[in-house]
C-alpha cells in the first residue's frame, strides 16, 4: 500500500518561476521582475542522461524549443515542443505511444495563475498556483482527472509493486474523487519545506489488494475467504506528507523549467538532503456475502531520507548527480 501513497506525491504539474543569473550580472532577472514562465538559465542545458536514457535539448537562440528523448538504445520515444507567447512558455505537447499530452500555461499579470494538461484534446489535469506576499509560489491545488492519475500512478507503479494498469483481468483502478494541494515553504530562493494533503476516494478489487500487500499478514484467517470478493470495494487514503529539504550553494540549471511538482524546478540551488515523514490513514471495506462490511483500518507511516552529491563545472552547475540509491543523472552544456 506504500508505493501507492508515494506515488500521489510526484503528480505531475508544471512549476514555472524564472531562473536566477549570476550574482554579477546587475540586470534584474525574471524572477525578480516576478515575470514567470520564463525559462533563462544561466547554463543552457545540452543533454541529460540518467540510468534510463538521454536528453537531447535543442534551443532557439534563448528559448527551449524541444526536449528530444531517447532510450537506452539510442531510439527515440518521445518528443516534447514548446511554444511561446512572447518569451514566456505558452504551451508544451509531447506524443508517446500515439497519446498527445499538452501542458497550457494561464497568466495572471506576471505570474503563473493555473495549468491545464489535456490528453487527446480532453483536459486530465488543472493546476490553481497561490501566490504568498513576497510573490513566491506558495501552495497548488491539483483538480485531476480520474483517467490521467490511474495512468500516472500505473506508470510509476511498472516493474515492482502495484502496476494499476495491468492489473489482473485488464481492470484499471477506479477512481471516485481526488483532492490534491501542495503548500511550499521558502528559505531565501529555495523551498525547504513541502507539505502535501491527499484525500482520495478510489475501487479496488482484491486482486489489485493481493498485488500490493501480503493478503494473509492483513486479514489472517480471513484471508482465503475474502479473497474470492468480486468486484471493486471502496478505499479510502487520507494523506499528510512533509517533505523538507537542504541545498548546496551551487547554480540549479533547472530552476524555472516545467517539471514534476518538485522544489527542484522554483529553487535557485540543487538540493543534497530530502527528509521525507508523513502518515497516511487507509480506510478499506470489504463486502462480505452473507457476513456483511468488512472494514479494515490502516495507518501507514511514510519516512525516507535522501542524500545528493554533486560534481560541477567551473561555473558551478552540475555535471553529475547520484543518490543514495545509485541513481545517476549527468549533464553536458551548450557553450
Amino acid at each position: 500500500m506504500k508505493k501507492i501513497l508515494m506515488a500521489v506525491c510526484v503528480i505531475s504539474v508544471l512549476s514555472l518561476v524564472g531562473c536566477k543569473k549570476d550574482s554579477n550580472d546587475p540586470t534584474p532577472t525574471p524572477q525578480e521582475q516576478g515575470n514567470e514562465g520564463i525559462y533563462n538559465p544561466g547554463a543552457k542545458i545540452a543533454t541529460r542522461t540518467t540510468d534510463n536514457g538521454m536528453e537531447q535539448w535543442v534551443w532557439d537562440g534563448a528559448k527551449v524549443d524541444r526536449i528530444e528523448s531517447a532510450d537506452l538504445n539510442g531510439n527515440v520515444i518521445g518528443v516534447q515542443q514548446f511554444t511561446y507567447n512572447g518569451d514566456r512558455i505558452a504551451t508544451s505537447t509531447q506524443t508517446v505511444e500515439g497519446i498527445e499530452t499538452e501542458m497550457r500555461v494561464n497568466y495572471s499579470g506576471n505570474h503563473v495563475s493555473s495549468i491545464g494538461v489535456y490528453t487527446d484534446g480532453t483536459q486530465s489535469l488543472n493546476a490553481t498556483v497561490n501566490h504568498n506576499a513576497a510573490n513566491k509560489i506558495s501552495s497548488i491545488h491539483l483538480d485531476v482527472d480520474a483517467s490521467y492519475i490511474t495512468n500516472l500512478l500505473g506508470t510509476l507503479m511498472q516493474g515492482g509493486g502495484f502496476n494499476f494498469v495491468n492489473a489482473k483481468g485488464g481492470r484499471k483502478l477506479s477512481l471516485t474523487s481526488t483532492d490534491i494541494n501542495a503548500t511550499f515553504e521558502w528559505q531565501g530562493d529555495n523551498v525547504s519545506r513541502m507539505i502535501i494533503v491527499a484525500d482520495i476516494e478510489a475501487g479496488v478489487t482484491m486482486d489489485d489488494i493481493a498485488q500490493v500487500v501480503d493478503l494473509n499478514a492483513m486479514l489472517g484467517d480471513m484471508a482465503s475467504l475474502l479473497a474470492l470478493i468480486q468486484g471493486e470495494q471502496p478505499l479510502t487514503v487520507h494523506l499528510r506528507d512533509t517533505i523538507d529539504f537542504t541545498y548546496d550553494d551551487q547554480h540549479n540549471p533547472l530552476q524555472g523549467f516545467i517539471g514534476l511538482l518538485d522544489p527542484q524546478v522554483l529553487s535557485a540551488n540543487n538540493y543534497m538532503l530530502m527528509d521525507n515523514h508523513g502518515i497516511a490513514d487507509i480506510n478499506l471495506t470489504l463486502n462480505v456475502p452473507i457476513m456483511g462490511p468488512y472494514p479494515i483500518e490502516h495507518s501507514q507511516p511514510i519516512v525516507r531520507v535522501m542524500d545528493y552529491y554533486y560534481t560541477y563545472n567551473g561555473a558551478g552547475f552540475p555535471l553529475t548527480v547520484t543518490d543514495d540509491e545509485g541513481n545517476s543523472t549527468t549533464y553536458t552544456y551548450n557553450e
